[in-house]
């Protein structure tokens, strides 16, 4: 069930369609190609600065577990007595 909320979503939404389809000006326009380059950089922006944050933080993740494993492996040395 959609609230008069949704409604006036979608509402705006097809009325975005039809204006970015009856552009008057046409997909050669200069500026439309501006708009559409500068929505996809900021875009491109955006994934990627994600991305670099879940790498970092799946680096930081890496580092705790490499520590938590020789701290591990150095406790089992020491209950065989090979330390």
């Amino acid at each position: 069930m959609m609230t008069d909320k949704d409604c006036k979503d979608f509402e705006k939404t097809l009325k975005k369609i039809n204006e970015d389809t009856f552009n008057p000006r046409g997909s050669n326009d200069l500026e439309e190609q501006i708009r559409v380059l500068k929505f996809r950089n900021e875009t491109l922006h955006k994934h990627t600065e994600k991305q670099a944050q879940e790498i970092n933080s799946l680096r930081l993740e890496v580092k705790r577990l490499e520590k938590e494993v020789s701290f591990y492996a150095r406790d089992q040395f020491r209950n065989q007595g090979d330390m």
